[in-house]
Order: C-alpha cells, then sequence, then structure tokens
C-alpha cells in the first residue's frame, strides 16, 4: 500500500460545505502544530502561519478567527499533554484516567454536507504527521462509508465517556457543552447511517480499551471461518521482560495443524542499530523481521497493528494501542490506558484482504541482541502530569465592562501536594499557595482578578518540586477582544468585505499588497466614497445598503449549533463587531457622528430583516431569540454612546433600533 500524507485527512472533500465542527483526542499535542497545520487545513485557512513574519502572517490570524468564531473544536488530551497554545478560540481539556492514561488517537471532523472519522497511531504532533511511521484510516460518513452506524455509536459513546475524566467536570459548563454539541451533531449523522458496511466484504469491530472491554477480545466480532494460524505484531513499545501480550496473541493461534502456526514480530532498528525488542520477548514468537521500507526516508517506528490469518480469513487490529499490558488492557484491576482500535476482518485473497495483509510487509531476519528495552512504553517516561486536584482554569468575561477574571477549580482530594504555588501572568493578586487557599477556607474555586489587557492562555502550577502548566479555557469565545490584527482593521475595511462579497482576509490581503496601510488607501476602500457629495447622506446610505444586504445573507444561512449563532453574530463581519467599530471610527474622526448613527440604525435593520424562524429551524428557539435579543441590546448601547446631537438623526437610530427589534418573539 502506497503511504499517504495523513494531513491531507483533514481536508474537505468535494461539495463538503463549510467547516462546522472538530472533536479530536490525542496523547501528546503539540498546540501550535496542530492549530497552524491540522485545524488550518480543516478550516481551509489559505494562509498557514508558519512564524515567518511576512504579511500572510497576519492574514492567516485573521482568516482563522473569522471561520473559527463559526466553528467548535475541542481537543482532548492526556492530562500530561503540553498546553501552552496561543489561542482561545479553540477548546482544549485534560483527561486524567484513573487506570493509566488517554492514549486514543480519533478526530472526528464535521463540515454542512460531510462527516469523517480518523482514527490511528498518530499523536497531533509533527512527528507524528511528518517524521514517523504511522498507521491511520480515514472513513467519510455515507452510504459506502467503511463503518457501519453501530460501531460509529460505539466511537461516539467512548468519546463522550472522556470528557468525563476531566478533573473538574461540570455538563453545565459551556467548554462541555460544546463537545457535547459536536457530538450530538456526530449521532445525528450517525443515523442516517446503513446498520452494516457496504464495503464488499469487510467486516468492523470497534475495540476500544477501557474498565470493560479490551482489543484481543473483539477479534471474533470480525472472525470467520477456521481458527487463526498466523500472527505478525507491530508495536513500538513492549513490556521489557513481560510477555503477557504476545502470550495471549499465541493462544489465539489455534488453527491445525499446529506446525503451520506461525507468530512473528516486525521490527524498524533506531538511529544507532537497536530494535527495541529484547531476547527475552523474542523467545516467545517463532520469527522476528525487518519492516520492510517504503520510502528512503529514515523514520521512527510509532505504527501499532496486529495482523491475524488462517489459510482463508484475515483481520487486522489498528488503532492506538501499543502491544503491552496497559495498551491491550490484558490485566484486569491493572494499569489500562484508554485507546481506540478497530478490528478489520475480510476474505484471505479478496482485495481487501490483500490490502489488509499488505499492512505490515516485512523483509529479512531482525538481529535480537538487546537484554533490555526502554523506555517500556512511551506513557511512562513523560512531563508531570497536572495532579487532578486543579480541575478548570476559567476565564469569564464581563461583556459590559470587558472586565476578566480567572475562576480556578481548586478541590481537596488524596492527590493535593502538601505544597503548591499558582504563577498567574497579569494577576492584581499574589499567587494562590495552599496556604493562603487553606486560611480562606479552602473553597472549590479561587476567583483572580486580571489586569486590563490581560489574557493568560494558561497559569503555571508549582507542587512538590514539579511545574506544569494549566491550559485556561473560556466560557465564551465571543467574549474574547479580538487581537492586534482585528483591533486593527476599521469599518471602512469591513465594509468593503461586505460590499464585494470577499472575505475579510482577502480584502486585507489585496490592502497589503499594494504597501502600506494609510489614509488614502483605507478610502479607496471605503464603498460610500462614490457618494462623498455635499449632503448626500442618504445617497450614501445606499452604498451602505448594499453591504448590509450582503451581512443580512450571511446572518440568514441556517446554524445547526446555538454557539455557531453566537459566533455569527459576534464575528468580524457579523453586526456587534461592525457596529462597535463604527463607533470607534466616529470617536477617532474617521466619521462623522450623523454618518455613524445612521450606520448603527441600518446594521440593526439588517439584523431586523433576517428571516430568523428559518435560521433556527435545526436549534432551540428560545436561545436563539435570546442571542439575537443581546445582539439588539448590544447595538443599541453603541448608538446610546454616540450621543444624542443631531437629533433628527439620534431619533432615527432609535426607532430604527425599536422597529428592528419587532423581528423577536413577543
Amino acid at each position: 500500500m502506497k503511504p499517504s500524507p495523513m494531513l491531507d485527512f483533514w481536508q474537505k472533500p468535494a461539495n463538503a460545505g463549510r467547516p462546522v465542527a472538530l472533536l479530536a483526542t490525542t496523547f501528546a499535542l503539540e498546540p501550535d502544530f496542530f492549530e497552524q497545520n491540522c485545524l488550518a487545513r480543516f478550516l481551509e485557512v489559505s494562509s498557514v502561519n508558519e512564524d515567518t513574519g511576512a504579511v500572510v502572517d497576519v492574514v492567516a490570524s485573521i482568516e482563522l478567527h473569522e471561520l473559527m468564531q463559526d466553528t467548535i473544536v475541542t481537543v482532548l488530551a492526556d492530562r500530561s499533554a503540553p498546553v501552552e497554545r496561543t489561542s482561545l478560540l479553540w477548546d482544549l481539556l485534560g483527561c486524567s484516567v484513573p487506570t493509566g492514561l488517554l492514549h486514543a488517537k480519533v478526530a472526528v471532523l464535521i463540515w454542512e454536507n460531510a462527516t469523517r472519522v480518523l482514527l490511528g497511531s498518530a499523536n497531533l504532533t509533527a512527528a507524528g504527521y511528518r517524521r514517523q511511521i504511522e498507521l491511520g484510516l480515514a472513513a467519510d460518513l455515507g452510504p459506502d462509508c467503511l463503518l457501519p452506524a453501530q460501531v460509529l455509536g460505539e466511537m461516539a459513546d467512548e468519546l463522550s465517556s472522556y470528557l468525563e475524566h476531566v478533573p473538574g467536570y461540570d455538563a453545565r459548563v459551556a467548554v462541555f457543552g460544546r463537545a457535547a454539541d459536536t457530538l450530538a451533531l456526530f449521532r445525528e449523522r450517525i443515523e442516517s447511517q446503513p446498520k452494516t458496511s457496504r464495503r464488499g466484504s469487510v467486516r468492523v469491530a470497534f475495540a476500544p480499551t477501557n474498565e470493560k472491554v479490551f482489543p484481543l477480545e473483539k477479534l471474533t466480532d470480525v472472525w470467520k471461518g477456521a481458527a487463526p494460524l498466523q500472527a505478525m505484531h507491530l508495536s513500538p513499545f513492549w513490556d521489557s521482560n513481560d510477555a503477557t501480550a504476545l502470550q495471549r496473541v499465541k493462544h489465539l493461534l489455534t488453527g491445525r495443524p499446529a506446525s503451520e502456526r506461525i507468530h512473528e514480530v516486525a521490527l524498524v532498528p533506531g538511529p544507532r542499530g537497536q530494535t527495541g525488542f529484547s531476547n527475552h520477548l523474542a523467545k516467545e514468537v517463532t520469527g522476528v523481521r525487518l519492516l520492510r521500507r517504503e520510502d528512503h526516508e529514515i523514520r521512527t517506528l510509532h505504527a501499532k497493528c496486529l495482523i491475524v490469518q488462517s489459510s482463508e480469513w484475515v483481520a487486522a487490529l489498528v488503532g492506538s494501542s501499543n502491544h503491552t499490558k496497559a495498551g491491550l488492557g490484558l490485566k484486569e484491576g491493572g494499569r489500562r490506558h484508554r485507546e481506540m482500535n478497530l478490528w478489520l476482518g475480510a476474505p484471505r485473497d479478496s482485495r481487501e484482504g490483500k490490502a489488509l495483509r499488505a499492512l505490515v510487509r516485512t523483509g529479512k531476519d531482525a538481529w535480537v541482541d538487546a537484554e533490555d528495552v526502554g523506555p517500556t512504553d512511551e506513557d511512562e517516561a513523560q512531563l508531570p502530569s497536572l495532579p487532578d486536584c486543579f480541575g478548570l482554569c476559567r476565564l469569564v468575561q464581563e461583556s459590559t465592562e470587558f472586565v476578566r477574571t480567572l475562576v480556578l477549580g481548586v478541590t481537596m482530594n488524596g492527590r493535593m501536594p502538601a505544597a503548591w504555588e499558582i504563577d498567574i501572568a497579569g494577576s492584581t493578586l499574589p499567587s494562590p499557595t495552599r496556604r493562603s487557599w487553606e486560611d480562606s477556607g479552602s473553597p472549590e474555586t479561587i476567583a483572580i482578578p486580571l489586569q486590563p489587557g490581560a489574557l493568560p492562555m494558561f497559569v503555571r502550577v508549582r507542587w512538590d518540586g514539579s511545574e506544569a502548566p494549566w491550559a485556561v479555557i473560556t466560557d465564551s469565545r465571543q467574549g474574547l477582544p479580538p487581537g492586534p490584527s482585528l483591533s486593527s482593521l476599521r469599518a471602512q475595511h469591513l465594509l468593503a468585505a461586505l460590499a464585494t462579497g470577499r472575505t475579510l482576509a482577502q480584502t486585507l490581503r489585496e490592502e497589503l499588497e499594494r504597501g502600506p496601510v494609510s489614509e488614502k488607501t483605507i478610502d479607496d476602500l471605503n464603498p460610500l466614497k462614490r457618494f462623498d457629495l455635499p449632503g448626500s447622506l442618504l445617497r450614501r446610505g445606499r452604498a451602505l445598503a448594499a453591504s448590509l444586504e450582503a451581512m443580512q445573507r450571511r446572518l440568514e444561512r441556517q446554524v445547526i449549533t446555538t454557539e455557531a449563532l453566537r459566533a455569527r453574530l459576534a464575528s468580524p463581519l457579523g453586526p456587534e463587531f461592525l457596529a462597535a467599530k463604527v463607533v470607534e471610527a466616529q470617536e477617532a474622526g474617521q466619521m462623522g457622528r450623523a454618518e455613524a448613527l445612521f450606520t448603527v440604525a441600518e446594521i440593526a435593520l439588517a439584523v431586523g430583516r433576517v428571516r430568523w424562524a428559518h435560521v433556527l429551524e435545526h436549534i432551540d428557539e428560545t436561545g436563539g431569540f435570546a442571542l439575537v435579543a443581546d445582539t439588539f441590546r448590544k447595538v443599541d448601547a453603541l448608538r446610546v454612546q454616540l450621543g444624542d446631537q443631531p437629533a433628527d438623526l439620534s431619533a432615527y437610530a432609535r426607532s430604527a433600533i425599536q422597529e428592528a427589534r419587532r423581528c423577536l418573539p413577543n
């Protein structure tokens, strides 16, 4: 089988429409790599920020912000994963699994007209997607999907169970509501799937590792015919001196005749020729062979696969489980990671069967001389994991005053360190410590006011000689400040983007390519410029109407989550942001007070003309109308901020907003 770049699977299929939601799990995480590569491809950001300092970086930042406003993105990572990201527009939740680690590598990508599931061995890191030997599977939902509805439903249930392993889990908290919305939408898509796969003769079974299930016991769900005769392992990590995993697979090989039973392991030599497989383990198998190279690149093995065969049938286990006791869940009551795998079974000589057999192709015999291998598992040598007593670190913002507070969830449990301290950049108070926490009565939450402009992405926790970052999450992504790139935009940029039907990023890219932004070029962007004659405010209004009609069309696209509606109303090309920029332009002397009042009034009227019953058809209508009402409240507050002169325009703006509110139910 020819290798495929796994990043390609993050790009949407034909006619998929706009991105809607994404939920991914990983053990290791590189936030910048995920945002600039995986997320950028999913969202179709045309200029990916590679930190070059070029003009495209500014454009990419704005483009990513635009697209993220309409999309729910949640990443579940093991509690030990680094969390130093540079954006709060996507949610990052750390899971603490009581029996081990969150080791699953799955992503659910949802567009308006398409849904894709990715499952494999690769973490969301540059090594996983660019430098290592990995094995992954991509399945698009539809009549020809490889995965039947039952398997997809089991995957959704498993993903849902991970949320409960986030310390501080509370279904009422917004970040969990967003993840639940994504899973609910995934389940809606699953309901239209056929009950069984239509992909030839392939049988598929979901094979997780959790408290109740382990992957090897699910082989019978895809097996057919005589008992297995052969097995081939591919795993980068093993239990050094414990052959339990090999022995359990050997017990599956009960086919006849016994003389034809073959039990092998495929290896990839390391940089110094080491194979990562000990003499002790080699005694349990009939052969150890080198994995055949698919290209000339020197890559480290990270793929996991088990292929089991008879003379008529073949089955392959693919996914995240290393062939260790913890990875395969082989010790009852012992250490078990949370893993996701699939068993795929097919007739041995069918097209599908040949493809499964080709997943692991071997060459010559490998030389095994190591007495021990280490680490026994990639998960044993890790960064310090934040203790479970630290739950959620939430950014709360009072939208009316832009006062930001960090709310730290801290609860007493058996894992609380004897001493700890939390270092918070931008705090107006001393760093919280265990002593100060206890002196204040050991509250379940600590509220930390932030200095104006402070927006920490994480805080740093120190305890007992260890240190780890604690990810900040936000209740409302729309309450976040727009960032330097968006803050520098003017109302004219927004109106020009709306009037021309282009994205804000496209408009800005063209402007930047012409050279430094100047007063002259900004004026050239103004769609009202050609009407700029004495006493021509109403004629200028006709040009403004063209821009606001475009905004109205954007608002009239149906939404499938409440979060998407909230994002659309507050996006850079939405009514709330646009009205705020108009007021900003007036205060900076770039727009007259009369024109600003007229523009704010017309923005409200455009919102009032939207067919909201159509827009809200697929979500809770009461909640949707509440968000629209809140938008009117914000726009009206901006009208008041502009003052009451000239009196006739002020009265017009006040009555226009009252008229626009008639779209709301009584």
